[in-house]
Formats: C-alpha cells, structure tokens, sequence
C-alpha cells in the first residue's frame, strides 16, 4: 500500500504520534502556550506575575491600600523550521517487506522528535545555575546530584514539585553503577529513556545531551522552567510528476525559551575512569 492511499491528516498524526513517543527533552516543557502556530516567524506571548509581599501589622492602624501586582512580558519566537521529505518508486515498494510505509512514519517521527529534543537540550547555556564536575565517578555522581537537589530548595522550588534530570548515556552509566537509585528498568531506558529517581529527581538519559569536548551538559529542572511550542504545520502524500512512486513531506515549526532561569541547572559534567567498581 502506497502513501498516494493514505489521507495526509491520518499521515500528520502518525509521525506525531511517532515523533511523541521519542521525546525527551520537550517532554519536560511547558507547552501550554502552543496555541495555534501556523509558521514560522509567529511569537507567543507570556506573561509573567510579579511577587507579591508581606507587610508588618500594627494593632488600631489603617493598613496601606492593596498592592496592583506587577507582571512582566516574555516573548517565544517561533523561529525554527524543518522539513522531512521521503519517496519509494513503485517497483521497489513491490519487492519490499509488508510494512515499508509504517517504518518510514516511524523513521520520520524520530527525525523530528531529534531536531525538537537537540533545540532543547542547546538551552544550558541559560541555566540560572552551573555546576561543573571535571571528573565524575561512581564515588562522587551522589554528591553532584545532591548539589543540584540542595539548589531547587533554595530557590524555593515546592517540595512536591516534579524535577527532571536529563544526562547522555555516559552519566547515566556512572548513576546506575553508583548503585544509588532503587531500581532501573533497562526496558524503560530502552522504550522512553527512563533510568530512575533519585532525590526526587526523574533521571532520564537521552543522546542528544550536547557534548562540549568531553564535558557533558546535563540539565536539572522543572517543567515550568522551559517553555515550548512547537506544530507540524504540512504533511502531504502525493505522486512526483516525473516518477513512478510515492512521497510524503512534512514540516514543523517550533519554538522555545528558558522562562524561568532559577529552575534550570546545567550540570557540566565529564566521566572519568573507574579505579574500582
């Protein structure tokens, strides 16, 4: 079966559905303000509400009058766009395997799922919190954590607040050989990339983590720390005039901001060999 028979709007929500079930990064975004982005170029706007304070009481006096609140505007500019773009001819969709065209909307998704995640991950450099480790061990990866747990409570993050830390396999190695999380589920880590928890922290390995010469930059944050918009705007399945066969091309657009800096920790962290394990 060709995609010239397949509805275009079923073959957008297929690769979604594809491209969803590889995110990482973008999963622990605020997505709220997606909207209704059509192209790029659009701008979502977000509006940010100011502290509210305190005021000493005396006993038999007029309090001041209420405070108006204050609230500040952030901007996230929908400023990235890609396009994939795929054709099998007639002859060798007759020779191929049953399930060609599925493969190819699962090969998309991840494609897509890749570009949205590596954007994300490019955010550490607008952490409100570096920490750096130039050698990390199973003896010391508790510590870093640690470091980076201690960091959300003085910033006053809520304790029932879900936090995520996101590492490259690497990192991920030297937690899970720490022995310092309960459990791992090596088929979790296969199908979404979920390694464990560990104070009260969700780790998640991924390959994208951006990689500064042997240095990893790993990210701790929240979900309101990032805030992400992103549409697959076209898919089309049509037939090439000039060929004997059928293709499919889709195009998303996205966007993303670091709205809340105290809430993103870049840990710069570099593996180091083991004298024991």
């Amino acid at each position: 079966m060709g995609a010239k028979n397949f509805i275009p709007m079923l073959w957008a929500e297929d690769v979604l559905k594809e491209r969803d079930k590889v995110l990482i990064g973008v999963k622990h975004c605020n997505t709220d303000y997606e909207g209704q982005i059509k192209q790029k170029g659009d701008q979502v706007k977000i509006l940010t509400v100011g502290p509210v304070y305190s005021k000493d009481y005396t006993r038999n006096t007029d309090i001041d009058d209420p405070d108006t609140g204050t609230s500040a505007a952030q901007y996230l500019l929908i400023d990235q766009a890609k396009y994939a773009h795929i054709y099998f001819d007639d002859l060798d969709e007759a020779q191929a395997q049953k399930g060609f065209w599925t493969e190819q909307k699962r090969q998309m998704g991840i494609t897509m799922a890749d570009d949205l995640d590596t954007f994300i991950f490019a955010k550490y450099t607008d952490a409100g919190k570096t920490i750096t480790n130039a050698s990390v061990t199973t003896a010391n990866i508790f510590s870093v954590l640690a470091e980076a747990a201690e960091y959300f409570k003085t910033v006053n993050v809520p304790a029932g607040t879900t936090k995520y830390l996101e590492v490259s396999p690497a990192i991920a190695t030297k937690i899970v050989l720490a022995k310092i999380i309960r459990k791992t589920d090596n088929d979790k880590i296969i199908e979404n990339g979920y390694v464990g928890n560990i104070l009260g922290m969700d780790i998640y390995e991924s390959n994208n983590i951006v990689k500064n010469s042997s240095a990893y930059e790993c990210l701790a944050r929240t979900k309101a720390a990032v805030s992400f918009a992103a549409q697959l705007t076209e898919t089309e399945a049509y037939r090439p005039q000039k060929r004997f066969g059928d293709a499919v091309k889709s195009l998303q657009v996205w966007g993303g901001k670091v709205v809340r800096p105290k809430e993103l920790v870049r840990l710069t962290l570099t593996p180091a060999a083991e004298s024991t394990i």
